[in-house]
């Protein structure tokens, strides 16, 4: 049991100093071994003492409508992207009928600068979301905020056409989901993502971390 309890401590304190560390090194530093530093698995009994740390490290703009849930996946999963901490991000829990998990946005957010921008992901209360493991829940979100890289990286009108795009076509939106696959392996979710993922097999996933050299 001392053994146990000391491989949890020594790697709960390794993840805070790779957390402090991403503070002072920005995303375009993060080389693709970098990618490897990240947890392959998000145990809850080793990272829900780290909460308040996280909650100092990211939750400056981390904010919830309605229900607190989810904070210590969210937070996880934020840590994963360095250009979306400087973003006001919205938890919105909610009895509403569509997906379990979606992102959204401000529809000011076309008008307001990047700093300013408020991205909303929207879960369905009583979803099996609550229900998932924490690195499941960390693989979701996950997905869902390379979503919100995809809307600054294509701009206004990139993204309006995207959008129709992902409405009017199975095929464009498939194309779409599995490109956020591959943004959130790139920003280190790729363990997570094979344990977890809606859009993009087990042996895609696999194929393109090889490529990209990701262990």
């Amino acid at each position: 049991m001392q053994s146990k309890n000391r491989g949890r401590s020594i790697a709960r304190w390794t993840f805070v100093l790779w957390l402090i560390f991403t503070q002072f090194v920005s995303y375009d530093q993060l080389s693709a071994q970098v990618v490897s530093d990240f947890p392959e698995y998000y145990e809850a009994s080793v990272y829900e003492p780290q909460l308040d740390s996280l909650r100092a490290l990211y939750g400056k703009n981390l904010s919830f409508k309605f229900k607190k849930k989810l904070e210590l996946a969210t937070l996880l999963a934020l840590s994963h992207y360095p250009e979306l901490q400087q973003r006001k991000v919205k938890i919105v829990i909610r009895d509403v009928n569509g997906e379990p998990v979606e992102a959204s946005f401000s529809p000011f957010n076309f008008i307001k600068p990047r700093k300013k921008k408020v991205y909303k992901i929207i879960i369905q209360e009583g979803s099996f979301m609550e229900r998932l493991s924490l690195n499941k829940q960390v693989a979701a979100l996950g997905h869902e905020m390379a979503h919100f890289v995809q809307y600054e990286q294509r701009g206004y009108m990139g993204t309006l056409f995207t959008l129709l795009g992902y409405v009017m076509s199975d095929k464009k939106r498939i194309r779409f989901e599995k490109a956020a696959d591959k943004m959130a392996i790139d920003h280190g979710l790729g363990p997570q993502l094979l344990d977890f993922a809606f859009y993009t097999s087990d042996q895609e996933i696999k194929q393109y971390m090889d490529a990209q050299g990701y262990e």
